[in-house]
C-alpha cells in the first residue's frame, strides 16, 4: 500500500512539474513572438532611414530607367 500512495504522488509531482512547464513554454513563447514583432519594427525603422523618401515626380518628367 505504502509503494501505491508514493507512486500516486510521484505520478502527482510529474504532472505538476509538467503543468509548470507547459505554462512557461506558452509564456516564452509569446514573449519570442513580441519579441521578433519588436525587431520587425525597429528592422522596418532603420531602413527608412538609411532610404529617405525620394522626391515625387514633378508634372512631364520622364521616369528613369
Amino acid at each position: 500500500m505504502k509503494l501505491q500512495s508514493q507512486a500516486a504522488l510521484q505520478g502527482q509531482d510529474l504532472i505538476t512539474l509538467a503543468q509548470k512547464l507547459a505554462r512557461d513554454a506558452e509564456r516564452h513563447a509569446i514573449l519570442s513572438a513580441s519579441l521578433a514583432s519588436q525587431a520587425d519594427r525597429l528592422m522596418v525603422a532603420g531602413l527608412r532611414l538609411l532610404d529617405p523618401p525620394r522626391p515625387a515626380p514633378t508634372e512631364g518628367a520622364r521616369p528613369s530607367l
